[in-house]
């Protein structure tokens, strides 16, 4: 019984780490495929429509890369697809109440449409929601400086 779960323990953690680097190649594809002079920020992140976000099996519709270029934040989840586009302009930012505990952040279009960003990485013991923060900063200073006429650096995941 013990030797079933070391196998499973095991194959568990081949899992999650296979899943990692899948996700970090599939960033990087997407990433070599903005070619946006004005790139500020970007990172992987999970996005969740209203009807999937707190949805007690799967949290989250699909992952990529949120960016920002100009005045607008961007989701793309694959090197084909077309991106979604929020004006910032337009759109509502705000922090949400943590959930999982994790950090998320949403966008409200000015339809009304909300969209739900995540950008968590597993931990052995944890799950980390700092690039969520950093994601959500980046996007206020963003919105910030285009109001104040100021240029803010890039900002890239470290």
């Amino acid at each position: 019984m013990l030797t079933g779960a070391i196998i499973g323990a095991v194959v568990g953690l081949i899992v999650i780490i296979m899943m990692t680097f899948a996700k970090e190649q599939r960033f990087n594809k997407v990433l070599r495929t903005i070619h946006d002079p004005g790139l500020s920020y970007a990172a992987l992140y999970h996005y969740a429509s209203a009807g999937r976000f707190r949805n007690a099996l799967k949290f989250f519709d699909s992952y990529g890369v949120l960016y920002l270029a100009g005045n607008t934040a961007y989701y793309k989840t694959s090197e084909t697809a077309s991106p979604i586009a929020f004006n910032l302009a337009e759109c509502t930012v705000q922090q949400e109440p943590d959930w999982k505990r994790m950090k998320w952040f949403s966008i409200t279009t000015p339809s009304g449409d909300k969209y739900y960003f995540n950008s968590h990485k597993m931990g052995a013991f944890v799950n980390n929601s700092d690039e969520t923060l950093k994601g959500l900063t980046a996007i206020k200073a963003k919105t910030g400086a285009r109001d104040a006429g100021i240029h803010q650096p890039p900002v890239f995941p470290g």
